[in-house]
């Protein structure tokens, strides 16, 4: 069974989708629609009587792509979410989950009660017993505005998470990268980074992009900046330098960034292509070729962490943790059960019935049984029906078969020795059946002519062991065009 699952990005300036089909052949991208916005989302207060940007945008994808049955994954603006990374003494998630709003309290400049909070554990080789998180704290008025918007269009989305963020985490799991790396999601704005170290996202900032000083500039001083709050957030008293750097974002254009933010910061920089590195778990065909990644990587990760079952941050909870299934699904779950137990009744009175016809034709047999039983041993008492006729057939078998000895104690190998003897190898002569009783024998064959017939049985009446020689019959065959005799010898 097929799976959809629509990778939602969504920006201050434009709200991008990708489409991903999974089935039995693989996973293939099926659609993809980059929609820029005219005017920034959230709208200024001038703007807020106007139709909101975000529904014109959702409005052109839901035309543009059928993803009717898909499962949504939405991220948001990055720099609208509140980072801080913690260290605290234990590894269970449920305790982290009670002692974080006490821990963020005295961090934020609101109060934590008007938060949505989630964490990501960052599992570095040498953590010993504590647990080093990063934590994201989004305004619930904010995840409300925008979950809002999103109903209207029947949108329930699996996952809220933060823009730049899924691609991150692709990077990280799926990409020949160096263990230490960054990587800057590049809006045209805004600036998010993320500090990659061993495959584990371990830093995230957000912060805009100076309009004073050049573009490239200004990204360059923040990242120095995020550098050295790495250094002192993970006690690592030296120079923290990454061996890349990854850069991917609406914000980037041709005008060669990253040679002059590699002259700037003297690291390499390079333009991510997830969709190249991840091309053995999703395909593309001609129809789907991406105008530039640069667009789509984040929605396009978006879809991949659903089909590959990667976790993070998620801002689904609280007020807006998808329902349970037995309250969403209620009267689905009533019907099933309903006609499943209308099913189940049907069996089991098929069953009765079937078990009541079984019976009965047992008891029609076990009549027919003990009918032939008295038929063939009168005055037995059947105990056990079966067994005692097949004993008495056995007996029956015996007593029809060669005996070993006749009545008068002459051996039947003896008589078959006597025969032989009796009969020349001149006469004609086939014996078919030869039956011992227990003072005389019958003898049935066929010969060539009727005096053959006589001749043997006066041959027979010359041993001593045969007192009379009887020709009981003697006729013609006309097919075969021989003599058929029985002969009966007293013993």
């Amino acid at each position: 069974m097929s799976k959809h699952v629509l990778g939602l990005d969504i920006r201050h300036n434009a709200v991008t989708a990708v489409l991903v089909k999974s089935g039995i052949k693989g996973n293939w991208i099926d659609g993809h629609i980059y929609v820029p916005m005219a005017e920034p989302f959230p709208p200024s207060e001038e703007g807020e009587d106007r139709e909101s940007p975000l529904i014109t945008a959702l409005e052109i994808i839901t035309e543009k792509l059928d993803a009717g049955g898909a499962a949504y994954v939405v991220s948001l603006p990055a720099n609208q979410v509140s980072y801080r990374n913690i260290q605290l003494p234990f590894k269970e998630k449920r305790k982290i989950r009670q002692i974080l709003p006490f821990e963020l309290e005295p961090t934020l400049p609101f109060p934590v009660e008007n938060l949505i909070i989630d964490f990501h554990p960052i599992k570095l080789p040498d953590a010993g017993d504590h647990t080093d998180i990063i934590t994201g704290g989004a305004e619930i008025s904010m995840v409300k505005s925008y979950m809002d918007i999103l109903r209207s269009f029947k949108i329930e989305p699996e996952l809220i998470t933060v823009s730049g963020y899924p691609a991150a985490l692709c990077l990280a799991k799926f990409a020949n990268i160096p263990e230490n790396c960054l990587f800057a999601d590049i809006d045209m704005d805004k600036c998010t980074v993320f500090v990659i170290i061993s495959g584990q996202v371990c830093l995230i900032r957000s912060f805009p992009i100076s309009s004073n000083a050049g573009r490239t500039e200004s990204i360059c001083a923040d990242i120095e900046r995020t550098l050295v709050g790495f250094e002192e957030i993970f006690h690592l008293g030296m120079n923290f330098r990454p061996d890349e750097i990854h850069v991917t974002g609406y914000g980037l254009d041709n005008s060669g960034f990253e040679q002059d933010a590699e002259r700037n910061l003297d690291i390499p920089v390079r333009r991510t292509d997830l969709v190249r590195n991840t091309r053995a778990m999703i395909k593309t065909g001609p129809t789907t070729a991406f105008k530039t990644s640069v667009h789509l990587d984040n929605a396009y990760a978006l879809a991949l962490l659903e089909i590959e079952g990667i976790s993070g941050l998620n801002f689904r909870r609280g007020p807006f943790a998808p329902k349970k299934q037995w309250a969403e699904h209620r009267g689905s779950f009533i019907k099933t059960g309903i006609l499943m137990l209308l099913v189940l009744g049907a069996v089991f009175l098929n069953m009765l019935i079937d078990s009541h016809s079984v019976e009965r034709k047992l008891n029609r047999l076990e009549s027919q049984i003990h009918t032939i039983f008295e038929s063939a041993l009168p005055g037995v008492k059947p105990v056990v029906p079966l067994h005692q006729l097949r004993t008495a057939v056995d007996e029956m078998r015996k007593e029809a078969a060669f005996p070993g000895e006749t009545g008068k104690g002459i051996r039947a190998v003896d008589i078959l020795n006597e025969i032989s003897k009796r009969i020349p190898k001149e006469i004609d002569v086939v014996l078919t059946r030869f039956l011992i009783g227990l003072d005389h024998i019958e003898i049935l064959g066929n010969t060539d002519t009727h005096n053959s017939v006589v001749d043997i049985k006066n041959r027979l009446e010359e041993a001593e062991s045969f007192k009379e020689v009887t020709i009981i019959t003697s006729s013609s065959d006309k097919r075969s065009n021989r003599i058929r005799f029985k002969l009966k010898v007293q013993l």
